[in-house]
Protein backbone atom coordinates (compact mmCIF):
# COMPACT_ATOMS: atom_id res chain seq x y z
CA UNK A 1 0.00 0.00 0.00
CA UNK A 2 1.37 3.35 -1.07
CA UNK A 3 2.35 5.41 1.98
CA UNK A 4 1.28 9.31 1.75
CA UNK A 5 2.96 12.37 3.20
CA UNK A 6 0.64 15.83 2.57
CA UNK A 7 2.44 19.19 2.43
CA UNK A 8 1.97 22.75 1.19
CA UNK A 9 4.50 24.49 -0.23
CA UNK A 10 4.38 28.22 -1.38
CA UNK A 11 4.84 28.90 -5.17
CA UNK A 12 3.50 32.83 -4.80
CA UNK A 13 2.23 35.32 -2.33
CA UNK A 14 -1.15 34.99 -3.36
CA UNK A 15 -1.70 31.20 -2.82
CA UNK A 16 -0.36 27.84 -1.54
CA UNK A 17 -0.42 25.02 -3.18
CA UNK A 18 -1.12 21.22 -1.94
CA UNK A 19 0.72 18.19 -3.20
CA UNK A 20 1.09 14.26 -2.18
CA UNK A 21 3.89 12.63 -2.38
CA UNK A 22 3.84 8.81 -2.86
CA UNK A 23 6.11 5.50 -3.83
CA UNK A 24 4.51 4.18 -6.87
CA UNK A 25 5.01 0.82 -8.89
CA UNK A 26 7.36 1.00 -11.65
CA UNK A 27 4.85 -0.74 -13.26
CA UNK A 28 1.85 1.78 -12.69
CA UNK A 29 3.74 5.00 -13.79
CA UNK A 30 4.73 2.70 -17.17
CA UNK A 31 1.36 1.93 -17.68
CA UNK A 32 -0.02 5.58 -17.31
CA UNK A 33 2.71 7.10 -19.93
CA UNK A 34 1.91 4.28 -22.22
CA UNK A 35 -1.71 4.78 -22.06
CA UNK A 36 -0.77 8.59 -22.82
CA UNK A 37 -2.28 9.63 -19.62
CA UNK A 38 0.85 12.32 -18.56
CA UNK A 39 1.69 14.52 -21.18
CA UNK A 40 4.68 15.97 -21.12
CA UNK A 41 4.84 19.35 -22.20
CA UNK A 42 7.68 20.85 -23.54
CA UNK A 43 7.74 24.11 -22.05
CA UNK A 44 8.39 22.57 -19.06
CA UNK A 45 10.66 19.73 -19.41
CA UNK A 46 14.57 19.68 -20.57
CA UNK A 47 14.80 17.66 -23.80
CA UNK A 48 15.58 14.25 -23.52
CA UNK A 49 19.68 14.98 -22.76
CA UNK A 50 20.59 11.47 -20.78
CA UNK A 51 23.11 9.13 -23.05
CA UNK A 52 23.63 5.76 -22.14
CA UNK A 53 25.96 5.85 -19.42
CA UNK A 54 22.74 8.44 -17.90
CA UNK A 55 19.93 5.87 -18.37
CA UNK A 56 22.21 2.81 -17.36
CA UNK A 57 22.79 4.23 -14.03
CA UNK A 58 19.58 5.52 -12.89
CA UNK A 59 18.05 1.65 -14.12
CA UNK A 60 21.69 0.38 -11.91
CA UNK A 61 20.30 3.10 -8.88
CA UNK A 62 16.39 1.17 -9.62
CA UNK A 63 17.66 -1.64 -8.38
CA UNK A 64 19.45 -0.86 -5.22
CA UNK A 65 17.21 1.25 -4.10
CA UNK A 66 18.76 4.33 -4.56
CA UNK A 67 16.75 6.76 -6.35
CA UNK A 68 16.14 10.31 -4.56
CA UNK A 69 14.21 12.37 -6.89
CA UNK A 70 10.72 12.69 -7.59
CA UNK A 71 8.53 12.30 -10.83
CA UNK A 72 6.49 15.38 -9.96
CA UNK A 73 2.99 15.52 -11.72
CA UNK A 74 0.49 18.34 -11.96
CA UNK A 75 -3.68 16.87 -11.73
CA UNK A 76 -4.63 18.60 -14.73
CA UNK A 77 -8.42 17.76 -14.21
CA UNK A 78 -8.27 19.45 -10.53
CA UNK A 79 -6.10 21.87 -12.05
CA UNK A 80 -9.24 23.13 -14.61
CA UNK A 81 -11.73 23.61 -12.18
CA UNK A 82 -10.09 26.34 -10.34
CA UNK A 83 -9.03 27.77 -13.18
CA UNK A 84 -13.00 27.93 -14.11
CA UNK A 85 -13.22 28.78 -10.46
CA UNK A 86 -11.12 31.87 -10.89
CA UNK A 87 -12.09 33.02 -14.02
CA UNK A 88 -8.46 32.01 -15.67
CA UNK A 89 -9.64 31.64 -18.80
CA UNK A 90 -5.89 31.19 -20.75
CA UNK A 91 -5.75 28.58 -17.80
CA UNK A 92 -8.55 27.01 -18.11
CA UNK A 93 -8.70 26.49 -22.25
CA UNK A 94 -5.37 24.93 -21.66
CA UNK A 95 -6.82 22.31 -19.16
CA UNK A 96 -9.62 21.86 -21.38
CA UNK A 97 -7.69 21.11 -24.24
CA UNK A 98 -5.42 18.16 -22.54
CA UNK A 99 -8.47 16.77 -21.29
CA UNK A 100 -10.01 16.57 -24.31
CA UNK A 101 -7.03 14.72 -25.29
CA UNK A 102 -7.79 11.98 -23.00
CA UNK A 103 -4.58 13.35 -20.45
CA UNK A 104 -4.85 12.94 -16.78
CA UNK A 105 -1.65 14.97 -15.70
CA UNK A 106 1.55 17.24 -16.43
CA UNK A 107 4.58 16.05 -16.10
CA UNK A 108 6.76 18.77 -14.62
CA UNK A 109 9.88 17.13 -13.80
CA UNK A 110 11.34 13.79 -14.51
CA UNK A 111 10.98 13.12 -18.14
CA UNK A 112 14.23 11.69 -18.95
CA UNK A 113 13.67 8.95 -15.91
CA UNK A 114 10.36 8.10 -17.51
CA UNK A 115 11.36 7.54 -20.78
CA UNK A 116 14.27 5.27 -19.85
CA UNK A 117 12.04 3.23 -17.65
CA UNK A 118 9.78 2.38 -20.14
CA UNK A 119 12.65 2.02 -22.85
CA UNK A 120 14.32 -0.77 -20.48
CA UNK A 121 10.88 -2.20 -19.97
CA UNK A 122 10.71 -2.56 -23.70
CA UNK A 123 13.77 -3.69 -23.97
CA UNK A 124 15.50 -0.74 -25.96
CA UNK A 125 17.97 -0.49 -23.39
CA UNK A 126 20.36 -3.55 -23.12
CA UNK A 127 22.03 -4.06 -19.37
CA UNK A 128 24.21 -6.99 -18.40
CA UNK A 129 22.57 -7.57 -15.25
CA UNK A 130 21.73 -11.41 -14.50
CA UNK A 131 17.98 -10.24 -13.60
CA UNK A 132 17.90 -8.28 -16.56
CA UNK A 133 16.23 -11.59 -17.98
CA UNK A 134 13.58 -10.94 -15.90
CA UNK A 135 11.55 -7.13 -15.72
CA UNK A 136 8.55 -8.61 -12.91
CA UNK A 137 11.72 -7.45 -10.39
CA UNK A 138 12.69 -4.31 -11.69
CA UNK A 139 8.58 -3.61 -12.48
CA UNK A 140 7.65 -3.88 -8.89
CA UNK A 141 10.21 -1.67 -7.55
CA UNK A 142 8.94 1.94 -6.68
CA UNK A 143 9.71 5.31 -7.86
CA UNK A 144 8.78 8.44 -5.33
CA UNK A 145 5.58 10.05 -7.64
CA UNK A 146 4.98 14.16 -6.02
CA UNK A 147 1.41 15.41 -7.68
CA UNK A 148 0.35 18.65 -6.89
CA UNK A 149 -3.68 18.76 -6.67
CA UNK A 150 -3.88 21.98 -8.60
CA UNK A 151 -1.42 24.73 -10.04
CA UNK A 152 -2.36 28.02 -12.76
CA UNK A 153 0.31 28.25 -15.84
CA UNK A 154 2.53 30.65 -13.79
CA UNK A 155 2.81 28.51 -10.69
CA UNK A 156 3.76 25.39 -13.05
CA UNK A 157 6.61 27.56 -14.24
CA UNK A 158 7.66 28.76 -11.25
CA UNK A 159 7.84 25.35 -9.98
CA UNK A 160 9.92 24.14 -13.35
CA UNK A 161 12.54 26.37 -12.57
CA UNK A 162 12.34 25.88 -9.09
CA UNK A 163 12.86 21.71 -9.24
CA UNK A 164 15.76 22.35 -11.35
CA UNK A 165 17.59 24.59 -9.28
CA UNK A 166 20.11 22.08 -8.70
CA UNK A 167 20.92 22.27 -12.17
CA UNK A 168 19.67 25.35 -13.07
CA UNK A 169 17.93 26.20 -16.72
CA UNK A 170 19.79 28.39 -18.68
CA UNK A 171 18.11 31.56 -19.81
CA UNK A 172 16.49 29.63 -23.03
CA UNK A 173 14.97 26.51 -20.71
CA UNK A 174 13.41 29.38 -18.72
CA UNK A 175 12.07 31.40 -21.77
CA UNK A 176 10.30 28.34 -23.05
CA UNK A 177 7.99 27.83 -20.70
CA UNK A 178 6.80 31.47 -20.65
CA UNK A 179 3.14 30.68 -21.61
CA UNK A 180 2.96 33.21 -24.87
CA UNK A 181 2.26 32.93 -28.50
CA UNK A 182 5.98 33.79 -28.83
CA UNK A 183 7.32 30.76 -27.49
CA UNK A 184 4.68 28.65 -28.90
CA UNK A 185 6.04 29.70 -32.12
CA UNK A 186 9.70 29.34 -31.24
CA UNK A 187 8.81 25.32 -30.14
CA UNK A 188 6.57 24.66 -33.18
CA UNK A 189 9.58 26.24 -35.90
CA UNK A 190 11.95 24.12 -34.08
CA UNK A 191 10.47 21.12 -34.47
CA UNK A 192 9.72 21.58 -37.85
CA UNK A 193 13.59 21.96 -37.98
CA UNK A 194 14.85 19.76 -36.15
CA UNK A 195 16.42 17.80 -38.72
CA UNK A 196 17.84 21.23 -40.35
CA UNK A 197 19.46 22.40 -36.96
CA UNK A 198 21.65 19.14 -37.53
CA UNK A 199 23.85 21.35 -39.95
CA UNK A 200 24.47 23.51 -37.50
CA UNK A 201 27.11 22.87 -34.68
CA UNK A 202 25.05 24.26 -31.97
CA UNK A 203 24.21 22.00 -28.19
CA UNK A 204 20.73 21.38 -29.35
CA UNK A 205 19.97 19.69 -25.81
CA UNK A 206 19.97 22.79 -23.85
CA UNK A 207 17.75 24.45 -26.56
CA UNK A 208 20.69 26.94 -27.84
CA UNK A 209 18.98 25.91 -31.38
CA UNK A 210 15.70 27.41 -29.94
CA UNK A 211 17.88 30.30 -28.94
CA UNK A 212 19.61 30.80 -32.21
CA UNK A 213 15.57 30.79 -33.72
CA UNK A 214 14.88 33.52 -30.57
CA UNK A 215 18.06 35.91 -31.88
CA UNK A 216 17.02 35.83 -35.34
CA UNK A 217 13.35 36.60 -34.69
CA UNK A 218 14.97 39.76 -32.81
CA UNK A 219 16.66 40.54 -35.21
CA UNK A 220 13.68 40.31 -37.93
CA UNK A 221 11.56 42.33 -35.09
CA UNK A 222 13.80 45.06 -34.68
CA UNK A 223 16.44 44.78 -36.98
CA UNK A 224 19.30 44.96 -34.65
CA UNK A 225 21.13 42.46 -32.61
CA UNK A 226 19.43 41.99 -29.30
CA UNK A 227 20.82 40.50 -25.12
CA UNK A 228 19.35 37.85 -22.99
CA UNK A 229 17.08 40.60 -21.05
CA UNK A 230 16.24 41.89 -24.34
CA UNK A 231 14.89 38.45 -25.81
CA UNK A 232 13.21 38.27 -22.08
CA UNK A 233 11.29 41.21 -22.52
CA UNK A 234 10.40 39.69 -26.61
CA UNK A 235 8.48 36.30 -25.24
CA UNK A 236 6.76 38.48 -22.87
CA UNK A 237 5.36 41.39 -24.29
CA UNK A 238 4.87 39.21 -27.45
CA UNK A 239 6.09 42.15 -29.24
CA UNK A 240 7.71 39.94 -32.38
CA UNK A 241 7.09 40.00 -36.14
CA UNK A 242 6.00 36.85 -36.40
CA UNK A 243 4.08 37.29 -39.81
CA UNK A 244 7.21 37.90 -41.78
CA UNK A 245 9.66 35.99 -39.88
CA UNK A 246 7.79 32.85 -40.37
CA UNK A 247 7.90 33.55 -44.32
CA UNK A 248 11.38 34.03 -43.98
CA UNK A 249 12.39 31.37 -41.74
CA UNK A 250 11.00 28.66 -43.97
CA UNK A 251 13.32 30.10 -46.83
CA UNK A 252 16.38 30.10 -44.60
CA UNK A 253 15.51 26.64 -43.79
CA UNK A 254 15.29 25.51 -47.55
CA UNK A 255 18.54 26.89 -48.27
CA UNK A 256 19.96 24.82 -44.92
CA UNK A 257 18.22 22.02 -46.63
CA UNK A 258 20.32 21.80 -49.59
CA UNK A 259 23.31 21.41 -47.28
CA UNK A 260 25.27 18.35 -49.29
CA UNK A 261 28.04 17.42 -46.92
CA UNK A 262 28.25 16.46 -42.94
CA UNK A 263 30.08 19.12 -41.80
CA UNK A 264 28.26 22.11 -39.51
CA UNK A 265 27.39 25.17 -39.97
CA UNK A 266 28.60 27.77 -37.23
CA UNK A 267 26.01 29.75 -35.64
CA UNK A 268 27.29 33.34 -37.48
CA UNK A 269 27.03 31.94 -41.11
CA UNK A 270 23.24 30.65 -40.77
CA UNK A 271 22.90 34.43 -38.50
CA UNK A 272 24.33 36.07 -41.52
CA UNK A 273 22.20 33.70 -44.16
CA UNK A 274 19.26 34.87 -42.29
CA UNK A 275 19.91 39.03 -42.71
CA UNK A 276 20.86 38.60 -46.12
CA UNK A 277 17.38 36.66 -46.54
CA UNK A 278 15.66 38.91 -44.60
CA UNK A 279 16.97 42.10 -46.51
CA UNK A 280 15.93 40.58 -49.67
CA UNK A 281 12.43 39.97 -48.56
CA UNK A 282 12.49 43.48 -47.15
CA UNK A 283 13.04 44.10 -51.05
CA UNK A 284 10.54 41.94 -52.93
CA UNK A 285 13.24 39.96 -53.82
CA UNK A 286 13.19 35.79 -53.24
CA UNK A 287 15.26 33.42 -53.93
CA UNK A 288 14.40 31.15 -56.98
CA UNK A 289 13.27 27.70 -56.27
CA UNK A 290 15.94 25.77 -58.15
CA UNK A 291 18.51 27.83 -57.06
CA UNK A 292 18.46 27.25 -53.49
CA UNK A 293 21.65 25.31 -53.28
CA UNK A 294 23.29 27.31 -55.77
CA UNK A 295 22.53 30.71 -53.62
CA UNK A 296 23.77 28.40 -50.37
CA UNK A 297 27.01 27.30 -52.19
CA UNK A 298 27.95 30.97 -53.36
CA UNK A 299 26.95 32.64 -49.94
CA UNK A 300 29.58 29.78 -48.25
CA UNK A 301 32.08 30.61 -50.59
CA UNK A 302 32.03 34.30 -49.96
CA UNK A 303 31.41 33.61 -46.09
CA UNK A 304 34.59 31.50 -46.32
CA UNK A 305 36.67 34.56 -48.03
CA UNK A 306 35.73 36.70 -45.76
CA UNK A 307 36.74 34.23 -42.70
CA UNK A 308 40.01 33.54 -44.16
CA UNK A 309 41.11 37.63 -44.93
CA UNK A 310 43.10 38.34 -42.21
CA UNK A 311 43.51 41.92 -42.43
CA UNK A 312 41.32 45.02 -40.94
CA UNK A 313 38.06 45.78 -43.05
CA UNK A 314 36.62 47.90 -40.40
CA UNK A 315 37.42 50.44 -37.44
CA UNK A 316 35.18 50.05 -34.88
CA UNK A 317 35.43 52.36 -31.72
CA UNK A 318 38.99 53.18 -32.65
CA UNK A 319 40.06 49.71 -33.05
CA UNK A 320 40.39 47.74 -36.24
CA UNK A 321 38.46 44.52 -37.09
CA UNK A 322 38.34 41.44 -39.09
CA UNK A 323 35.26 39.73 -40.40
CA UNK A 324 35.85 37.55 -37.77
CA UNK A 325 36.29 40.09 -35.17
CA UNK A 326 32.41 41.50 -36.16
CA UNK A 327 31.08 37.90 -36.11
CA UNK A 328 32.41 36.76 -33.45
CA UNK A 329 29.55 37.97 -31.43
CA UNK A 330 26.61 37.06 -33.82
CA UNK A 331 24.20 39.78 -32.74
CA UNK A 332 26.50 42.49 -33.41
CA UNK A 333 27.70 45.35 -35.79
CA UNK A 334 24.67 44.65 -38.37
CA UNK A 335 24.97 47.68 -40.80
CA UNK A 336 28.85 46.62 -41.33
CA UNK A 337 27.91 43.16 -41.62
CA UNK A 338 25.18 43.44 -44.47
CA UNK A 339 26.70 46.02 -46.27
CA UNK A 340 29.75 43.78 -46.71
CA UNK A 341 27.62 40.49 -47.75
CA UNK A 342 25.73 42.92 -49.83
CA UNK A 343 28.52 44.25 -52.15
CA UNK A 344 29.61 40.49 -52.52
CA UNK A 345 26.96 39.08 -53.53
CA UNK A 346 25.07 41.66 -55.83
CA UNK A 347 27.01 40.95 -58.66
CA UNK A 348 25.68 37.25 -58.65
CA UNK A 349 21.90 38.20 -57.20
CA UNK A 350 20.61 38.88 -60.15
CA UNK A 351 20.76 35.01 -62.16
CA UNK A 352 19.31 33.13 -58.85
CA UNK A 353 16.62 35.78 -57.55
CA UNK A 354 13.01 37.06 -58.79
CA UNK A 355 11.84 40.28 -57.69
CA UNK A 356 8.34 40.13 -56.40
CA UNK A 357 5.35 42.54 -57.29
CA UNK A 358 5.41 45.38 -55.22
CA UNK A 359 2.19 45.44 -54.09
CA UNK A 360 2.02 42.81 -51.51
CA UNK A 361 -1.24 42.52 -50.21
CA UNK A 362 -5.00 42.87 -51.37
CA UNK A 363 -7.16 45.49 -50.13
CA UNK A 364 -9.98 46.00 -49.51
CA UNK A 365 -11.53 47.17 -52.76
CA UNK A 366 -10.11 43.75 -54.03
CA UNK A 367 -11.64 41.75 -50.66
CA UNK A 368 -15.06 42.94 -52.16
CA UNK A 369 -14.23 42.70 -55.70
CA UNK A 370 -12.98 38.60 -55.15
CA UNK A 371 -16.58 38.09 -53.00
CA UNK A 372 -18.14 39.34 -55.65
CA UNK A 373 -17.04 37.26 -58.32
CA UNK A 374 -16.38 34.20 -56.07
CA UNK A 375 -20.14 34.17 -54.90
CA UNK A 376 -19.60 34.41 -51.66
CA UNK A 377 -18.15 31.16 -51.32
CA UNK A 378 -14.68 31.33 -49.17
CA UNK A 379 -11.68 28.17 -49.25
CA UNK A 380 -11.66 26.73 -45.75
CA UNK A 381 -10.09 23.43 -47.20
CA UNK A 382 -7.48 22.24 -49.09
CA UNK A 383 -5.06 20.02 -50.57
CA UNK A 384 -1.35 21.71 -50.71
CA UNK A 385 1.68 19.75 -51.92
CA UNK A 386 0.09 16.24 -50.86
CA UNK A 387 -1.82 17.35 -47.70
CA UNK A 388 -5.22 18.35 -46.89
CA UNK A 389 -5.70 20.91 -44.51
CA UNK A 390 -8.66 19.26 -42.89
CA UNK A 391 -9.19 15.25 -43.76
CA UNK A 392 -12.56 15.22 -42.23
CA UNK A 393 -14.26 18.33 -43.97
CA UNK A 394 -16.10 17.44 -46.61
CA UNK A 395 -16.18 20.09 -48.97
CA UNK A 396 -13.47 23.54 -49.96
CA UNK A 397 -15.68 26.08 -49.64
CA UNK A 398 -18.09 27.53 -47.54
CA UNK A 399 -20.86 30.59 -48.07
CA UNK A 400 -20.07 33.67 -45.66
CA UNK A 401 -21.91 36.99 -45.67
CA UNK A 402 -20.04 40.07 -47.30
CA UNK A 403 -20.55 41.88 -43.56
CA UNK A 404 -18.20 38.75 -41.91
CA UNK A 405 -15.41 38.44 -44.77
CA UNK A 406 -14.85 41.90 -44.21
CA UNK A 407 -13.84 40.90 -40.53
CA UNK A 408 -10.09 40.72 -40.98
CA UNK A 409 -9.63 39.24 -38.05
CA UNK A 410 -11.54 36.13 -39.31
CA UNK A 411 -10.89 36.10 -43.09
CA UNK A 412 -8.22 37.25 -45.49
CA UNK A 413 -7.14 37.62 -49.11
CA UNK A 414 -4.37 34.56 -50.14
CA UNK A 415 -2.31 34.49 -52.88
CA UNK A 416 -2.97 31.18 -54.97
CA UNK A 417 0.35 31.16 -56.38
CA UNK A 418 2.71 32.70 -53.66
CA UNK A 419 3.83 36.20 -54.01
CA UNK A 420 6.99 35.25 -52.99
CA UNK A 421 7.42 33.42 -56.56
CA UNK A 422 7.50 36.25 -58.09
CA UNK A 423 3.02 36.28 -59.12
CA UNK A 424 1.13 39.44 -59.04
CA UNK A 425 -0.98 40.55 -56.53
CA UNK A 426 -4.21 40.95 -58.81
CA UNK A 427 -7.69 39.48 -58.73
CA UNK A 428 -7.21 36.07 -60.45
CA UNK A 429 -4.58 35.22 -58.38
CA UNK A 430 -6.22 36.02 -54.94
CA UNK A 431 -9.13 33.93 -52.72
CA UNK A 432 -10.69 34.40 -49.31
CA UNK A 433 -9.76 31.83 -47.11
CA UNK A 434 -10.31 31.97 -43.04
CA UNK A 435 -7.06 32.79 -41.69
CA UNK A 436 -6.31 29.75 -40.04
CA UNK A 437 -5.86 28.33 -43.24
CA UNK A 438 -4.19 31.21 -44.90
CA UNK A 439 -1.70 30.88 -42.32
CA UNK A 440 -1.59 27.11 -42.82
CA UNK A 441 -1.01 27.19 -46.40
CA UNK A 442 2.00 29.90 -46.12
CA UNK A 443 3.83 30.25 -49.19
CA UNK A 444 3.32 26.80 -50.64
CA UNK A 445 1.64 26.03 -53.70
CA UNK A 446 -1.40 24.32 -53.90
CA UNK A 447 -2.78 21.43 -56.03
CA UNK A 448 -6.09 22.88 -56.77
CA UNK A 449 -4.67 25.75 -59.05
Amino acid sequence: MATKTKNEIVIDMAEEVQFTTEKDYIEDIINKIEAKKIFIDPRYQRRNSWNKENQLNFIDSIYKNMVSHSIILVNIGASYHIALQKNRHKDADYFKGLLDRGFEYISIDGNNRSQTITKYKNGEIKVKYSHDKDKSLFLKKKLTVTTYSSMSLLQMHELGIKVNQGQPWNRQEQRNCINSVVADTIREISTKFNTITDYISIKKSRMYDDELLVMLLYYETNKRGGTQDSWDTMYKKESANLNDFKKIISEWGKVLKTHPTKKKFDKSFVYNLYVLLSYLYDNNIHIVKDKYKEFLELFHQQETLRKNEKRALYVINGEEKTWGDLCRLVASNIEERIEKILQDITPYIKDITVEKDNKRAFNFCDKVNIWVEKKGMVRINGNVEGEWYNDNLGHTHQYISLLEVLDGEKYVVDHILPHKDGNKTILSNGEITTREYNSWKSARLPEYV
